[in-house]
C-alpha cells in the first residue's frame, strides 16, 4: 500500500510549505516524529528516529507544514472545530465526563497496561465491525532495534493483543494513515500520543477527497508528559537487557521499570527523563486534549485507568462498550481529580513560560496560539483546588 501523495497536489491554507517546515520545525529539533507528514510527501522519510527531506522539494506551499503539531496551532480553533459544543476547561480541555475504567476481560488486563482499557476499546471496536482497522503503535519486529516501536494496522484479536502495553519512544504512526483512508476504503480506530491527536486533528480541517474524515471511526488520546530519544535509551538499556525484546514498561511515581521475557529492570525515574525528546518541553497538551476519548493512568490504582470523555461520538461509543460488557466504568475519586488537574496545570505553565521566554530570546512568535485569558489563567493558577 502507497502511503504517500504529492505535496503540490494540494495546497497549504498556512501559504508555508517544505522550507518553513525545515527551518521552523526539523533543524530545530521539534519534530515530535507523529508521522503525518510523512504520508503527504515523497520527498520526506523517517530517517532513524527523525523525519527529513531526502531531496529538495521545490513547493512553495505545502500540508506538510499544516498538519506538524509543532506549525502555527490556533488550539482554540481546532478545539471549536473539534469539540464545538463543549464549554473548555482551560486545564483538561474540553470534556464531558472523567471516569475510572479498565476492561473487564481479565486476558486484556493481564496482557494490557494498567486497566487495559485503550485494549478493549480497540477489540470491541473491530470485533463489533464498528471499524474494520485499528492503527496502533507496537514494538518494533526489526532484530536491529529490539527497544524501537512502530506502527501497526491491527486487524484482529491476536494483532490487537500484541500492541497492548505502552511504549514510551516515539512513534511515526500516522504516517500510515492516509494511505489506508486513499486506497482501502477501511474505517479507522485511531490512537495516538497529544501530539498525534493535535497533527490529525489539522489534517482533518483541510478539504481533501483523498483524506475522507468520515471513515475516521474514532479518536483515541494517551496521556503523555513525555516520549524517550530511542538512542539515549537504547545506549542507556542495552548494557542491561542485552538483545532481550522489551514486554512491558511502566512508569510508577518516582520509578522506571522495564520488563523483558527474563527480567524486571527498576531504573531511576529522574535519570531515565533526561533523555526525553527536546520538542516534548514545547508541548502544551498532557491529556489528548482534542481526542474523542483520553486515556491514561490514574497514578493511583494500577488495575484502573483514567478515561476523559470529550466527544459525542466518544460518548457514545464508551456507552456501547460499557452496556455491551467490553469495559466497566465507576466514577472518578474528587481527590485523584485534583491531583489530575494540578498535574496538567503544571506542564502548561511551564510550557507557557518557556515558549515565552524563547520568543522574547529570539523574536520568533511561539507555535502555539491560545487566548489572552487562558493564559493568564494558566501562568496565575497556583493549586489544583482553583476553580476557572
Amino acid at each position: 500500500m502507497s502511503s504517500k501523495n504529492l505535496e503540490s497536489e494540494s495546497p497549504s491554507p498556512t501559504g508555508k510549505g517544505p522550507k518553513e517546515l525545515r527551518d521552523e520545525v526539523l533543524d530545530a529539533g521539534l519534530c515530535t516524529v507523529c508521522g503525518m507528514c510523512l504520508g503527504l510527501c515523497p520527498y520526506l522519510e523517517e530517517m532513524g528516529e527523525n523525519v527529513a527531506f531526502i531531496s529538495d522539494c521545490r513547493g512553495d506551499q505545502g500540508r506538510c507544514y499544516a498538519v506538524c503539531p509543532r506549525t502555527a496551532t490556533d488550539l482554540d480553533a481546532l478545539r471549536k472545530a473539534t469539540i464545538p459544543d463543549k464549554q473548555t476547561d482551560f486545564v483538561l480541555g474540553p470534556h464531558a465526563s472523567i471516569w475510572m475504567a479498565r476492561a473487564k476481560d481479565e486476558e486484556v488486563r493481564k496482557k494490557a497496561q494498567y486497566g487495559g482499557t485503550v485494549t478493549a476499546l480497540a477489540l470491541f471496536a473491530i470485533e463489533t465491525g464498528r471499524v474494520d482497522t485499528a492503527l496502533l503503535t507496537a514494538w518494533s519486529q526489526d532484530p536491529d532495534e529490539p527497544h524501537a516501536s512502530s506502527p501497526l494496522i491491527a486487524k484482529t484479536r491476536e494483532e490487537v493483543l500484541s500492541a497492548s502495553g505502552s511504549k514510551y519512544t516515539a512513534s511515526p504512526t500516522l504516517k500510515v494513515l492516509d494511505g489506508i483512508l486513499r486506497e482501502s476504503g477501511e474505517k479507522v480506530f485511531v490512537v495516538g500520543r497529544p501530539c498525534q491527536v493535535l497533527a490529525l486533528r489539522k489534517r482533518m480541517q483541510i478539504e481533501d477527497p483523498t483524506f475522507p474524515v468520515e471513515r475516521i471511526g474514532l479518536v483515541v488520546g494517551l496521556f503523555c508528559m513525555w516520549s524517550l530519544s530511542y538512542r539515549d535509551f537504547e545506549k542507556m538499556i542495552r548494557p542491561l537487557t542485552g538483545d532481550d525484546r522489551l514486554s512491558r514498561i511502566d512508569v510508577p511515581q518516582g520509578r522506571f521499570v522495564v520488563e523483558t521475557d527474563r527480567q524486571s529492570l527498576d531504573l531511576d525515574h529522574d535519570t531515565v527523563r533526561t533523555h526525553s525528546r527536546p520538542t516534548c518541553q514545547s508541548c502544551f497538551d498532557f491529556t489528548s486534549e482534542l481526542s474523542d476519548l483520553s486515556v491514561g493512568s490514574t497514578e493511583w490504582k494500577d488495575d484502573w485507568n483514567t478515561l476523559i470523555v470529550r466527544t459525542e461520538a466518544g460518548r457514545s461509543f464508551m456507552d456501547d462498550a460499557v452496556e455491551k460488557g467490553w469495559i466497566e466504568v465507576e466514577p472518578f475519586p474528587e481527590d485523584r481529580l485534583q491531583l489530575l488537574r494540578q498535574a496538567s496545570l503544571t506542564k502548561k505553565r511551564r510550557v507557557l513560560e518557556q515558549i515565552d521566554a524563547e520568543a522574547a530570546k529570539s523574536g520568533v512568535t511561539p507555535y502555539l496560539k491560545i487566548p489572552q485569558e487562558e493564559k493568564d489563567f494558566i501562568l496565575r493558577t497556583h493549586g489544583p483546588g482553583t476553580e476557572e
